[in-house]
């Protein structure tokens, strides 16, 4: 075989990996940087159904057991908001805030008075939508992982991620002792 057609053919297939390479890394970075800004939703959720939890401490001033725990659930999302943890860290915390917030939920529907308060029940309503709110983040985080973690994971990604990408978890949420996974909106 001719020199020149060999040299050629060696240059091709370098040039041809160097194209997936680039190609692939590329790609990585593009599903990282949509996992990461899929977070950034699910924390600005958080972060709103957490203010809208301090206004519900305030409205009720109560030193009932299920509102200091609320209170203390409220304070370990936001520290672990705050201290950068991993997402499924966080999402930890917040699901224990979830199950503290469908205590808080029977506790008001077996109470007379305070379902018959209008900006409460409101308010509540407030906190339900956000909890979906978080829920379609969540989700969307998920599927963005799932993308992320077919290309880590996969030929070439796997080659070309190394040790610098890693798979994601998903943030599954926890369910509780009951086989609840929802707050009991429907009432509000």
């Amino acid at each position: 075989m001719d020199p020149i057609a060999i040299i050629l053919f060696v240059g091709l297939a370098v040039i041809a990996v160097v194209m997936v390479y680039t190609r692939t890394a590329t790609n990585i970075i593009v599903a990282d940087n949509k996992c990461n800004d899929a977070w950034k939703s699910v924390e600005l959720q958080l972060r709103e159904r957490g203010e809208l939890v301090a206004q519900l401490e305030e409205m009720m001033g109560a030193n009932h057991e299920a509102f200091l725990a609320l209170r203390d659930a409220r304070a370990e999302v936001d520290a672990a908001m705050d201290a950068e943890k991993r997402p499924e860290d966080v999402m930890v915390v917040s699901d224990e805030l979830t199950a503290t917030l469908r205590q808080i939920f029977s506790v008001v529907e077996r109470s007379t008075a305070l379902m018959t308060n209008p900006d409460l029940v409101a308010h509540l309503s407030e906190i339900a939508n956000a909890e979906n709110r978080i829920g379609k983040a969540r989700e969307e985080y998920n599927d963005r992982a799932r993308e992320y973690n077919n290309m880590v994971t996969g030929f070439p990604g796997e080659k070309v991620a190394g040790f610098r990408y890693r798979p994601r978890k998903k943030l599954e949420p926890r369910e509780s002792s009951d086989g609840e996974r929802e707050l009991p909106w429907a009432k509000f």
